[in-house]
């Protein structure tokens, strides 16, 4: 006897909703890298100022070739196949490397560059017209030098805040993070931001770096609170004692899976990823800021 349609049809629908499909993780959510950023909020501004980015980024590419290059130089192998594939390697990021030093002369020369952001979210340098993509030979060391790159520029420049109309998606800046140094019997020495997350430390030497580090928990952090609040709002299921940040092979970002399906967000969170955050009381913090609740939480013993 031939099964009714309407019977088939809520079977196929059951068998799509159980199958191994259905439970793949979903990517919820990408922040861009403050340059990224940057890099978006420059598109309609005035070309001696996109001229004077690409420069940086183009001199931050050059400086992250050559170090690669010296690297690879001290490398010795006695494997034939592994001294072949490293002298193809060499070669490749010699000709990469003169492509940028081309690059770079041609706008010392001419001025003439202008910044876009791809679809995938890979900035474009067009100098003289020829594009150029930003790729890094190192993903470890991207955050650092993107951070410099940042830095330099809006050193020379004015960049946007996240008030401003136009402006991009925010990424805490450690500089800005309101905190002040304490000393309590039962804590120690400690340095806590203004929002209650607080670092301990055995006592009250290197207050500088230190604090330094403590400002970069604390506006990664911040970041992440951000990041999870808007997928929240979105209606996705963060599962607090299933987060877990870790770093992401290749893009530069970390990943923070949220839920046990793997559900997950990429942002930049190399300070959250390399020291050792008390991830109980962070996730503790973090709730609280997500229910506007205050909260006081110390996150990073040292």
């Amino acid at each position: 006897m031939m099964m009714p349609l309407r019977i088939l049809a809520i079977l196929s629908l059951l068998w799509i909703v159980s199958s191994p499909v259905a439970a793949e993780p979903r990517q919820l959510y990408v922040q861009p890298s403050a340059l990224v950023q940057l890099a978006e909020y420059l598109g309609g501004a005035p070309a001696s100022t996109q001229a004077d980015f690409a420069a940086l980024v183009l001199e931050s590419l050059v400086d992250a070739y050559r170090d690669e290059m010296a690297q690879a130089a001290t490398v010795r192998t006695d494997d034939t196949g592994r001294a072949h594939r490293m002298q193809r390697w060499r070669r490749a990021m010699d000709l990469e490397l003169q492509r940028l030093q081309r690059s770079q002369l041609s706008l010392m020369h001419s001025r003439e560059a202008s910044v876009e952001v791809e679809r995938q979210g890979q900035i474009l340098l067009m100098v003289e017209g020829a594009p150029l993509l930003v790729s890094w030979p190192r993903v470890a060391a991207q955050v650092e030098r993107e951070a410099a790159i940042v830095q330099r520029f809006c050193a020379l420049h004015d960049c946007p805040r996240t008030a401003e109309p136009g402006a991009p998606r925010p990424v805490a800046d450690p500089v800005e993070v309101r905190g002040a140094w304490s000393f309590t019997q039962q804590g120690g020495a400690g340095w806590e931001s203004e929002d209650g997350v607080r670092c301990a430390f055995p006592d009250l030497s290197h207050r500088a770096e230190r604090e330094t580090l403590c400002r970069r928990v604390v506006a990664e952090l911040q970041t992440l609170a951000a990041a999870l609040a808007g997928v929240r709002r979105d209606g996705a299921l963060i599962e607090w004692s299933r987060l877990v940040v870790a770093d992401e092979p290749g893009a530069g970002m970390q990943r923070v899976t949220v839920n046990a399906r793997g559900d997950y967000l990429l942002v930049p969170l190399p300070a959250l990823v390399r020291e050792a955050v008390d991830w109980r009381a962070a996730s503790r913090w973090l709730t609280r800021q997500l229910d506007g609740i205050p909260a006081a939480e110390t996150v990073l013993h040292l």
